[in-house]
Protein backbone atom coordinates (compact mmCIF):
# COMPACT_ATOMS: atom_id res chain seq x y z
CA UNK A 1 0.00 0.00 0.00
CA UNK A 2 2.87 2.21 0.86
CA UNK A 3 4.79 2.05 -2.42
CA UNK A 4 1.55 2.20 -4.28
CA UNK A 5 0.40 5.22 -2.78
CA UNK A 6 4.15 7.04 -3.13
CA UNK A 7 3.66 6.26 -6.92
CA UNK A 8 0.21 8.22 -6.91
CA UNK A 9 1.21 10.62 -5.60
CA UNK A 10 4.07 11.02 -7.87
CA UNK A 11 1.71 10.78 -10.83
CA UNK A 12 -0.33 13.39 -9.15
CA UNK A 13 2.61 16.18 -9.26
CA UNK A 14 3.52 15.54 -12.84
CA UNK A 15 -0.05 15.96 -13.76
CA UNK A 16 -0.71 18.85 -11.31
CA UNK A 17 2.64 20.46 -12.42
CA UNK A 18 1.77 19.75 -16.26
CA UNK A 19 4.93 18.35 -17.12
CA UNK A 20 4.84 17.53 -21.12
CA UNK A 21 5.92 13.95 -21.66
CA UNK A 22 6.19 14.59 -25.57
CA UNK A 23 9.27 16.12 -24.83
CA UNK A 24 12.42 13.44 -25.11
CA UNK A 25 14.04 14.87 -22.09
CA UNK A 26 11.72 14.94 -19.71
CA UNK A 27 10.96 11.31 -21.08
CA UNK A 28 14.65 10.19 -20.64
CA UNK A 29 14.69 11.04 -17.09
CA UNK A 30 11.05 9.45 -16.14
CA UNK A 31 12.01 6.33 -18.17
CA UNK A 32 15.38 6.35 -15.92
CA UNK A 33 13.78 7.08 -12.62
CA UNK A 34 12.07 4.30 -13.31
CA UNK A 35 14.48 1.77 -14.22
CA UNK A 36 16.58 2.20 -11.29
CA UNK A 37 13.64 2.63 -9.12
CA UNK A 38 13.06 -1.04 -10.18
CA UNK A 39 16.21 -1.89 -11.21
CA UNK A 40 18.09 -2.38 -8.44
CA UNK A 41 16.19 -4.47 -6.29
CA UNK A 42 19.32 -4.71 -3.85
CA UNK A 43 20.91 -1.51 -4.12
CA UNK A 44 24.59 -0.45 -4.03
CA UNK A 45 26.81 -0.61 -0.75
CA UNK A 46 29.70 1.77 -1.29
CA UNK A 47 32.72 1.41 1.00
CA UNK A 48 34.69 3.97 1.94
CA UNK A 49 37.43 3.01 4.33
CA UNK A 50 35.58 1.01 7.38
CA UNK A 51 32.49 2.81 6.07
CA UNK A 52 29.78 0.89 3.97
CA UNK A 53 27.22 3.45 3.04
CA UNK A 54 24.14 1.39 1.37
CA UNK A 55 21.96 3.45 -1.32
CA UNK A 56 18.53 1.72 -1.94
CA UNK A 57 16.47 1.63 -4.74
CA UNK A 58 14.69 4.73 -3.96
CA UNK A 59 17.97 6.72 -3.30
CA UNK A 60 19.68 5.95 -6.56
CA UNK A 61 16.16 6.68 -8.53
CA UNK A 62 16.10 10.25 -6.89
CA UNK A 63 20.05 11.23 -7.59
CA UNK A 64 19.49 9.46 -11.21
CA UNK A 65 16.97 11.72 -11.63
CA UNK A 66 18.40 14.87 -9.83
CA UNK A 67 21.28 14.41 -12.12
CA UNK A 68 19.96 14.39 -15.75
CA UNK A 69 17.88 17.11 -14.86
CA UNK A 70 20.62 19.42 -13.96
CA UNK A 71 22.96 17.36 -16.98
CA UNK A 72 20.22 17.58 -20.20
CA UNK A 73 19.72 20.74 -22.01
CA UNK A 74 16.18 22.20 -22.60
CA UNK A 75 14.26 23.45 -19.20
CA UNK A 76 11.15 21.36 -18.55
CA UNK A 77 9.48 24.81 -16.97
CA UNK A 78 9.29 28.74 -17.67
CA UNK A 79 9.48 31.14 -14.91
CA UNK A 80 7.45 34.35 -15.70
CA UNK A 81 4.89 32.53 -17.49
CA UNK A 82 2.17 31.26 -15.19
CA UNK A 83 2.45 32.88 -11.64
CA UNK A 84 0.31 30.43 -9.73
CA UNK A 85 2.62 27.49 -10.78
CA UNK A 86 5.79 29.81 -9.93
CA UNK A 87 3.99 30.29 -6.41
CA UNK A 88 3.83 26.79 -5.91
CA UNK A 89 7.40 26.58 -6.61
CA UNK A 90 8.38 29.35 -4.06
CA UNK A 91 9.39 32.05 -6.29
CA UNK A 92 7.88 35.23 -6.67
CA UNK A 93 7.96 36.99 -9.96
CA UNK A 94 7.21 40.82 -9.68
CA UNK A 95 5.19 42.22 -12.52
CA UNK A 96 7.65 44.54 -14.45
CA UNK A 97 5.17 45.87 -17.28
CA UNK A 98 4.31 48.54 -15.65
Amino acid sequence: MLYGMISAIGIRNVVENKVDLTKSRNLIIVGVIFVCGLGFTNGITITIGETSIKLTALAIAAIAGILLNAVLPGNDYEFGVNPKGDQSRGVFVKNTDK
